[in-house]
């Protein structure tokens, strides 16, 4: 029996580490990489990883909400964190109080926050977000310097950067290359009218992950690294230029071993029946955990270095493999879901691939209810 639920995800903070270095590396002296750590960082955990950073020199972070942020804060986080999202009432005060700076691209949001920040007798650090071609958040390039002397015109409004996000990055083909070429050209457009008015933003920034490792953008003082941070590549072109090691391993363990005949059926709706004599496995996960439900049949799992077959359908708590072939297999071993097990790996971009989706999605699905288990530099 096991002492607790094997249900975990493993957070190897070395790799982290690593990948920032990498990542730091590729982008050059010149450029400073800020971590994305919204989501939870990807599910990884926000606090755990920012923490991590924040003690190898790490300048500062990027979420996606103010209430993002102020976890963060609240956790001891001293590192300005920018607000990649959209700013709303009940955030003001929280920005007022410092060290979040919230991204602006519409005039109403601006004049709100200016005049809080009057009311309250502060001064609030903004970026503008810039709209080259991703056709979301953003004010459009041929509005951005009116923009710009707008904000800059707003009292309690300290204007510290400029940023702009790019759609087919990590796309090689050559109108995807076109593409991001011209979004950074308008980027740069704006930045060099800018520039020339007399005054510079502390802070440039263009680049995501992808286009880090595949685009060089002269001008641009920082870049953004979400998903190459945690071990994962944002395009197979990719792999190669830049060495990331996975930050996240998903495992559980085998509770009950079963035999069933042939005509034996296993789970929800008999999806799965056994043709000869077989054993199953059951582990303690399921798509409450993250473990989505259309892998049933068509996943597999690691166990003793081999792998083995989801049998039926996923459950909410439970899923089923076949071990037949697992010599040897024990109730008590370990199964990895996602990661590493002797010479076999399962990777987010394969889970991806299987269930026609990103390894984004595969991160940011694991739910609270997979333990994480974080690993120090020094382990």
């Amino acid at each position: 029996m096991f002492s607790q639920r094997p249900t975990i995800a493993e957070i190897d903070l070395a790799a982290l580490l690593h990948n920032y270095t990498a990542l730091q590396a590729c982008a050059g002296p010149e450029v400073t990489v800020i971590p994305v750590v919204k989501a939870d960082a990807y599910g990884h955990g926000a606090v755990p990883l920012a923490s991590c950073l924040a003690a190898a020199g790490v300048p500062g972070f990027a979420v996606a909400t103010v209430n993002e942020a102020k976890a963060l804060k609240d956790s001891g986080i001293k590192e300005n964190i920018l607000i990649l999202g959209a700013l709303y009432e009940e955030d003001l005060m929280t920005v007022a109080n410092g060290g979040i700076v919230p991204v602006l691209w519409e005039r109403e949001s601006a004049q709100l926050l200016s005049a809080f920040a009057q009311q309250e007798g502060r001064t609030i650090d903004v970026q503008i977000k810039i709209d080259t071609g991703m056709s979301r958040a953003g004010i459009v390039e041929t509005e951005a310097l009116a923009f710009i002397a707008f904000v800059k015109e707003l009292p309690g409004l300290n204007l510290t950067g400029l940023l702009s996000h790019l759609a087919v990055a990590d796309g090689e083909k050559a109108w995807e290359r076109r593409y991001t070429e011209n979004q950074a050209q308008a980027f740069s457009a704006v930045c060099s009218s800018f520039s020339e008015s007399g005054a510079h933003p502390l802070a440039l920034h263009l680049a995501n992950s992808a286009a880090l490792v595949r685009y060089d953008f002269p001008g641009c003082n920082q870049a953004r690294a979400g998903i190459a941070l945690y071990g994962s590549y944002p395009d197979e072109g990719l792999r190669g230029k830049v060495d990331l090691r996975p930050v996240m391993t998903v495992k559980s363990g085998i509770v009950l071993l079963k035999t069933l005949k042939p005509g034996q059926s296993v789970s929800y709706g008999c999806t799965y029946t056994a043709r000869e004599e077989i054993t199953i496995a059951l582990l303690p996960i399921g798509y409450a955990d993250g473990l989505r439900r259309s892998l049933s049949g068509r996943g597999e799992v690691l166990v003793r270095g081999r792998r083995a077959p989801i049998a039926g359908r996923v459950c909410m708590d439970w899923t089923m493999v076949d071990v037949t072939d697992i010599e040897g297999v024990a109730i008590g071993d370990e199964v990895v879901i996602l990661g590493v097990q002797g010479d076999e790996e399962i990777r987010a971009e394969e889970l991806a691939a299987t269930l026609g989706t990103i390894s984004y999605e595969v991160f940011c699905a694991w739910s609270p209810r997979v333990r994480r288990q974080y690993i120090s530099p020094e382990r």
